[in-house]
């Protein structure tokens, strides 16, 4: 192997490296918005359900209960797609012709990535105007836009959750839920007898000392 050679594959390895660390933060991202919001919507509704025993007035917590929903919402329309998590559907996918299996799997990713493209311009120009309009909620008196931004928010994430699946786990789009399910208890099961033989051959060791 050439020097020209050995130095290109080193520095695709670093490339691959910092890609797979951004997709791996903006996963972790997701992760906590997405927790975030729905621990945030679930105090809510109890603080709702509370006061509504109590016959206490609390108008505000359905508008906000409105907010971290959406906000939920379109976060969680991005992860799913980490990993092609919500849209592995290969049950029809694998009793087509391999043609139309090729032809599929393209048509996969045209189709992500301009809906989620669209979803990022629209979504950018009605938060915009929103905010160009001083659009306020009418119980929490917040800005709208607010609301809104969460839109091409959730489009970004669906974005670099489609882009990883292409560039480094495209074939999780041709496997489907079952069969990923057996190679990680596969996997599991090889770690497992790894750790018993490895401490079998410590014990082992111990008593010839």
């Amino acid at each position: 192997m050439s020097r020209e050679e050995g130095s290109y594959r080193m520095d695709n390895n670093k490339s691959n490296s910092l890609l797979r660390r951004f997709f791996g933060a903006a996963e972790k991202i997701e992760l906590a918005l997405g927790g975030l919001c729905l621990a945030t919507l679930f105090i809510v509704v109890l603080i709702g359900i509370v006061s509504r025993l109590l016959n206490i007035n609390a108008a505000w917590y359905e508008e906000t209960t409105r907010v971290f929903f959406l906000w939920m919402m379109w976060v969680g329309v991005g992860a799913g797609f980490n990993h092609s998590e919500s849209s592995r559907v290969t049950v029809v996918l694998k009793s087509l012709p391999s043609v139309m299996q090729k032809v599929c799997f393209v048509l996969y990713y045209v189709v992500c990535f301009a809906m989620f493209a669209i979803i990022i311009w629209f979504g950018f120009r009605s938060a915009l105007q929103q905010a160009r309009m001083g659009e306020m909620g009418s119980a929490l008196r917040i800005p709208m836009w607010i609301v809104g931004v969460s839109v091409p928010i959730g489009g970004i994430f669906g974005f670099i959750g489609t882009l990883n699946t292409l560039l480094f786990e495209n074939w999780r789009l041709k496997t489907t839920a079952e069969e990923l399910e057996m190679e990680e208890i596969a996997a599991q099961t090889k770690k497992q007898i790894a750790e018993e033989l490895a401490a079998e051959e410590a014990r082992e060791g111990g008593v010839q000392k």
